[in-house]
C-alpha cells in the first residue's frame, strides 16, 4: 500500500487527452462516454485514433506482429520508472495487472501468470502436462515458430510424438479432421486461436469440447487473441492458454499472459520456480526442500519482473475496456472485411484466409500476381507496413487491421495493391 500512496504523491498531473481529468494513481483508471454509447462514430475512432503517435505519411497495418501502444500506455510505463528509480521501491502492482488481463479474458485472476511473450507461456505449458514418452500432441501445420518448437524440444528430448492436423478453410471440415486424427495416444490438442500464417480463427470452442470428451488437454496458442477478439477463456473451455499483451492489446513490448484452468493447476508441474511459485522452502542440515507448489497460477511466476511494464498492461487494459472489447472487435473486423472485399474483388490477388466470416478475425492474407516480395518491399519504401509471410511455404502478404487504421487507409492500401 505504501507504493500506491508514494506513486500518487510522484505521478505527474493528469493525464489529458482522450481520457481528460484522469489522474494518474498506480495505473490511469480511465472514465470516459464510451462505455455509455451504443455505438462509435467515425468522428470518436478519429479521436482515439489521435491517442497514437504514428510518424506522418507511416501506414502501419502489422499489429500481427506487434501493435502500437497509445500515449496512456507509455506514461504509465514512464511514470512507474521515475516512481521505482527515485523511491528505491521496485514492488507492487503485480495483483492489479492479473485483475486487468483476468478482465481481458473473463477469468479470475488467480488463473493468471504474466510472461515476457507468448512463447514463454507455451514453454511454460509445454513442460508443466504430464506427458510421456511416446504420447502424441496435435499441431498445424500453419504453426509459429513460437508453438513449434517447445513441443518440437519435448520430443527432442523426452521422445514425445507430434500429430500434424491439416488445416480447412472451414471450421466443420477442421473439426472433421481433427476427429480422424485422433487416437488413444493423443493427450495434448496444442493449436492457434488465430493462425498467423492466414489469419485463421479456429473452432476453439468446439475444439476444446471435443478434447474434454475424449480426456485430452487443450492448450490454445493466443498469440492473436488477447485484444483482437472479445475473448472469453472459460466459454471457450480451454485448459491453458497463452497470449501476449504486445500485439492487439497494445500493451507494453516484452509482456505475455499466460492462462491456466485453476481446476488443472494441481496435475501442472513447474520447470522454472523461485519467488511466488512456493509454499514456503527451507535450506538447512536437517532437510533442504520446497515444501509445496502453490495452487493458482503463481506456481508459474518465477523471480522479480519489471514493475513498470505491470503499470503498462494496466493501462493498455483499461484503455481497451473503456472502449468496450465488443466495440473493439467489432471495428477490428470490420477494416479487415472492407480489404477482404476489395481483395475479392480483382482476379490478380488471391485470398488466402478463410472466406467464411466464423473463421475470420483481423488478418488478412493474400497473393498477388507476379513478385509478392517485390511489391511487399516496395509498399514499405513508401512507408505501407505490412508483414511478409513466409511460413508453411506461403510466401504471400498479410495485412493486420486495428483501431488506429481506418477505412480511408483501407482503401489507399487496395488502390496501391491494384496497380502494384
Amino acid at each position: 500500500m505504501q507504493d500506491r500512496r508514494d506513486f500518487l504523491k510522484l505521478g505527474a498531473a493528469g493525464l489529458v487527452g482522450l481520457f481528460a481529468n484522469t489522474a494518474m494513481a498506480d495505473t490511469t483508471e480511465v472514465e470516459t462516454d464510451f462505455r455509455r454509447v451504443k455505438d462509435l462514430s467515425e468522428k470518436s475512432w478519429k479521436r482515439i485514433q489521435k491517442e497514437f503517435t504514428i510518424q506522418n505519411k507511416l501506414n502501419y497495418l502489422n499489429t500481427g506482429t506487434m501493435g502500437l501502444s497509445p500515449k496512456v500506455v507509455r506514461e504509465s510505463i514512464i511514470q512507474r520508472m521515475e516512481f521505482v528509480n527515485s523511491t528505491g521501491s521496485y514492488s507492487g502492482m503485480k495483483q492489479k495487472a492479473q485483475e486487468r488481463l483476468a478482465q481481458m479474458m473473463q477469468c479470475d485472476a488467480d488463473e493468471i501468470a504474466i510472461t515476457h511473450n507468448v512463447t514463454e507461456g507455451i514453454n511454460i505449458a509445454a513442460w508443466a502436462l504430464p506427458l510421456n514418452e511416446g504420447d502424441e500432441v496435435v499441431l498445424t501445420n500453419h504453426e509459429h515458430v513460437g508453438n513449434a518448437l517447445p513441443w518440437l524440444n519435448r520430443k527432442r528430448k523426452e521422445g514425445i510424438e507430434i500429430q500434424v492436423l491439416e488445416l480447412a478453410p472451414t471450421a466443420e471440415e477442421c473439426l472433421t479432421r481433427l476427429k480422424a486424427l485422433i487416437t488413444p495416444k493423443t493427450k495434448v490438442i496444442a493449436v492457434p486461436h488465430v493462425t498467423c500464417t492466414t489469419g485463421q480463427v479456429l473452432p476453439i470452442k468446439e475444439i476444446c469440447q471435443l478434447a474434454k470428451s475424449r480426456g485430452i488437454y487443450t492448450l490454445i496458442d493466443g498469440a492473436h487473441g488477447v485484444g483482437m477478439l472479445n475473448l472469453d477463456v472459460k466459454d471457450l473451455g480451454c485448459d491453458m492458454y497463452a497470449s501476449c499483451c504486445h500485439k492487439w492489446m497494445l500493451g507494453p513490448k516484452g509482456t505475455g499472459v499466460l492462462y491456466a484452468n485453476k481446476a488443472l493447476i494441481e496435475e501442472l508441474d513447474s520447470l522454472f520456480v523461485g519467488g511466488y511459485s512456493d509454499t514456503g522452502w527451507t535450506i538447512s542440515k536437517a532437510t533442504s526442500e520446497i515444501k509445496g507448489l502453490r495452487t493458482d497460477s503463481h506456481r508459474f511466476f518465477y523471480g522479480t519482473q519489471n514493475t513498470a511494464l505491470y503499470a503498462g498492461i494496466i493501462s493498455a487494459a483499461d484503455f481497451m475496456l473503456n472502449i468496450g472489447m465488443e466495440r473493439v472487435a467489432k471495428r477490428i473486423k470490420s477494416l479487415n472485411q472492407r480489404f477482404v472485399d476489395g481483395i475479392l474483388s480483382n482476379p490478380k490477388f488471391d485470398l488466402l484466409t478463410p472466406k467464411e466470416q466464423q473463421s475470420r478475425g483481423g488478418i488478412a492474407s493474400f497473393k498477388i500476381e507476379g513478385n509478392d516480395r517485390l511489391v511487399y518491399e516496395d509498399l514499405r519504401k513508401e512507408k505501407w507496413i505490412l508483414r511478409y509471410v513466409g511460413e508453411s511455404d506461403l510466401h504471400c502478404m498479410r495485412v493486420s487491421t486495428h483501431i488506429y487504421n481506418d477505412e480511408g487507409q483501407v482503401d489507399d492500401l487496395l488502390d496501391k495493391l491494384y496497380h502494384a
